[in-house]
């Protein structure tokens, strides 16, 4: 699993350019809201990253979409959501 936060486009193509050449990435979760740091106690941020991963390590849908796919990164990348 690859979980990408929202911050700089610089960040963003370090974590697509591992997704697109890794083909054992097989659940991608994009975290809108947070910032560089998974982990920071600001809002809901710790609840949301622990919810990710506990459902990764479960096998359990993930709580957000598989987003971006490995075909969505130029999207993704482009469009900075």
């Amino acid at each position: 699993m690859l979980m990408i936060a929202e911050c700089s486009s610089q960040v963003r193509q370090w974590a697509t350019a591992s997704l697109a050449n890794d083909p054992a990435i097989q659940r991608t979760q994009y975290m809108p809201g947070v910032g560089h740091h998974m982990w920071n106690g600001l809002d809901d941020n710790n609840g949301r990253a622990a919810a990710v991963i506990i459902a990764f390590l479960q096998g359990k849908p993930a709580p957000l979409p598989n987003y971006p796919t490995r075909d969505e990164i130029p999207t993704f990348l482009r469009d900075h959501k």
